[in-house]
Formats: structure tokens, sequence, C-alpha cells
């Protein structure tokens, strides 16, 4: 194989690639055979009209090449080169004919090469690690009592805290409706709770089939342009639920994997110890993840994922139906430039650091998505949206692990190791249910 980089400038290239015809021969002789044993309509085994096969060989051998043949000789090439690609291709040219090499001329943009970075200049606010209090496992236990509870109907009366409540909200803001998807349908909450905060005073003694109306300051169940902001909601209880939580007893103990009380204390305390030693190493990630990505500023970016972000946005609507402002795309184009940014030091840290992906704690984590969707891993990766789920938790627990790496340069590898163990698997066996 002969490949041939041409620099166009920042990180555009242009390569070409030729396959020998030697080398390429066995499959064009494989698309042949496979053309040969069509059968057409009118003709006998074996015969076609004139100049079918010519024409049809090129059509399949085209299929062939782009699916099948191109990213297997491209991935060598990039290797050979060692050209990490920014994005898909930006163009590709193949020519081939059955007696001549095959040949691709490919356009793209790399990775750009970034600068070491300049640990001086990072700072971190290091955090004492908080200790577990009685009152954190009390609270605890009383989340795992939560997941235990048995549901009823309330009968007769009215709403009261503790209550779950399922409940209509539409929505308007200065006469006109909120959006649809900001607007509330037969959605659930225990009024009281964390969630639908803004309804919690607002559903207390109302009864079943209630509506009232009411002006509200939406807070977070709202998206980041309402927040803030006063509307008009009509409110209709739709039923009323009583959650009768399991009493601390043996059964209790046990359905969560253990024999008394002492002991699922004991659990619950060593994973609260994990959750406060892996929120601290969260809050170094995200004073850190800043300081960074300030240091790339003047590197260059992929100018093809620049101009595709900022033609989606002009053609983007907000939640109102109108266009986006000047200023509105600016700021999410420098969100944008911000990603790609920290994805390229994501993959620079693991580069250059020979990380490893840590599959155990990937595995846990894909693992308990699934049990909440009621599947098993395998099941739900096999979900398009398992799928997708998975690359996600991929990028995510790289960037946990790049960070942590440079984290352990600035505070030492003991403090940041703390934090690293794998506390999902020692949340799941704290709450395994058996």
């Amino acid at each position: 194989m002969k490949v041939q980089v041409q620099d166009l400038g920042k990180l555009r290239r242009e390569v070409q690639i030729e396959i020998p015809f030697d080398d390429i021969r066995g499959e064009y002789q494989q698309v042949k055979d496979q053309l040969r044993n069509t059968r057409l309509r009118g003709f006998r085994p074996g015969k076609f009209p004139k100049g079918w096969m010519k024409s049809r060989f090129r059509s399949s051998m085209a299929h062939e090449i782009r699916e099948r043949l191109f990213p297997q000789f491209y991935s060598k090439a990039l290797q050979s080169e060692n050209l990490i690609p920014a994005v898909p291709p930006t163009s590709l040219n193949i020519d081939f004919d059955e007696k001549k090499p095959l040949s691709f001329k490919v356009e793209l943009e790399i990775a750009p090469t970034l600068p070491e970075i300049d640990h001086d200049k990072l700072a971190l606010e290091e955090q004492e690690l908080e200790e577990v209090t009685d009152q954190d496992i009390d609270d605890m236990l009383q989340q795992l009592r939560r997941a235990r509870s048995v549901r009823e109907p309330k009968e007769a009366g009215v709403v009261e805290k503790g209550d779950l409540v399922t409940f209509d909200a539409r929505g308007t803001l200065d006469g006109e409706p909120l959006p649809g998807e900001q607007q509330i349908e037969k959605s659930e909450f225990e009024v009281g709770g964390e969630f639908f905060t803004e309804f919690s005073d607002a559903v207390l003694g109302m009864a079943v089939e209630e509506t009232k109306t009411v002006t509200l300051e939406m807070g977070s169940t709202f998206n980041d342009e309402l927040q803030g902001k006063s509307a008009e909601f009509e409110i209709t209880v739709q039923s009323i639920e009583l959650l009768t939580l399991p009493e601390l007893d043996e059964e209790f103990f046990k359905s969560y994997g253990h024999d008394t009380e002492e002991d699922l204390r004991k659990a619950v305390r060593e994973m609260q110890s994990e959750n406060k030693k892996n929120n601290r190493m969260t809050d170094y990630r995200e004073q850190l993840l800043p300081q960074l990505v300030r240091q790339l500023e003047d590197i260059d970016l992929p100018e093809s994922s620049i101009a595709e972000r900022e033609k989606a946005l002009k053609e983007e609507k907000n939640e109102a139906g109108e266009e986006l402002t000047e200023e509105q795309i600016g700021q999410r184009m420098e969100a944008h430039r911000d990603r790609l940014r920290r994805d390229f030091l994501v993959d620079h840290i693991f580069r250059s650091a020979a990380l490893q992906l840590d599959e155990a704690t990937l595995a846990n984590r894909f693992s308990n998505a699934a049990g909440m969707m009621g599947l098993s891993a395998q099941d739900f990766y096999n979900h398009r949206y398992g799928q997708v789920m998975m690359n996600s938790m991929v990028a995510e627990l790289r960037g946990e692990q790049a960070l942590n790496h440079v984290i352990e340069k600035l505070i030492g590898p003991e403090t940041a190791s703390e934090a690293s163990d794998n506390a999902e698997e020692k949340q799941e066996a704290a709450t395994e249910q058996h």
C-alpha cells in the first residue's frame, strides 16, 4: 500500500492511498463471481444483456469499496502516517477498474497538536473530606425504605406532605402558552420531595379532580430560559396515593443483603464515605477543566466542525419558536469550541499517559443503567438507545480518568486514588437486592 499525505494548511490534509492490483485482485474476482450467479428473467443462467456485467461490476464494486475496503485501508493509512482524524473525511474520491490498482483520495482534518500542560499555572482549592454522620446514614436508610415503599390510593381527603400526586399543569407566560415540552401532563411527584418543588405548596389541600389556577415562579422543573420567570398555571390533581414505608426489621435488612440493622448501617456508611470522596473529586474536576481549556485557547480547531455547528444554530429555534439571536449563537459557538478543546485534551492525555479505560467501572455503570430500564446489560446494549448511552458513558469516563490523572500530579496520588476506587461497585454491594 502506497500512502502520500499533502498538507493543505492548518488541520486539513489530503491523503492519497493506492492499493496494488495484485492485492485487490481477489476482491475484484469475488464480486465478479457473485454477479455471474445472478439470475435474470428471460436469460439462461450465466447469460446477461450486453454491457450489463461491466455496469453492475462497477456499481457493486463501488459499494463494496465504500462499505468494507475503504474503512480498512483508511485506518491502516492513518496508522502508518500517525494521523489522528478530528472529524470524518470531508471528501472521498475512489478510482478503480477491474484491471487497475485501487486508489483513494480523501480530505480530512486531523487533531491539533496540543502544547504541554503547564502544571504551574493550575491551582486547586483542596477540600476537606467530610465525615459521614449518623444523620447521613439515617437519610440514606430513609431512601432505602422509600425504594421498598408500598403505594395505595388515598380514598378520601386532600393532598398532604409526603403524598404521591399525579397532576397536570398548563402554563401561560404573558398570556401565551408555554412551549409544549414545558407543559406538565400526568406527571408524578412526592409532595415535599426534590422534584416539581414549585408545585409542592400549590397542591397542598387539593382533592382528586380539583382544578385551581396559581401564579408560580418557575424553577429547576423548567428550562434555563424560563427559570426565574413567573407564569400562571392551571393545576389539576389526577390522583393521590399514600406511601407506606416498610419497618426496619429483619425482612427489610435481608432485602438489601444484610442480617441486622448494624450490618446495613455499616454498609451504608462505607457507601456514603465513597460518595463523599467521589464528590470531592468531582469538585476538583470542575475546578480543573476550565483552567485546562484556557491553556488551549490558541489551538487550531477543525473548520468543518465549526461551520457545521454554526449552520445548525442559524437554523435552530428557541423555546418560543424564534430564531436565535447573534448573541445566543455566539455563546453556543464558544461552548462548542470549548467542547472540542476538551475532547482533544482528554484524547491527548489518554494517549500521552497511556491510560486504559476502566472497563470494570464502565460495565458496572452500564449494568446499573440497564437495571433501571428493567433489562439485562446485553439486552439493553442491543437497543439503539443502549448503544448511544454506552458511547456517552465511555466519553464521560475517559474525561474523568484524564482529569484524575492531572489531579494526581497536582495533589498527589494518595489523595486522588482515594476517590478512584469503584464506588459504583460498593454502592451496588450495599444495596443489592437478594
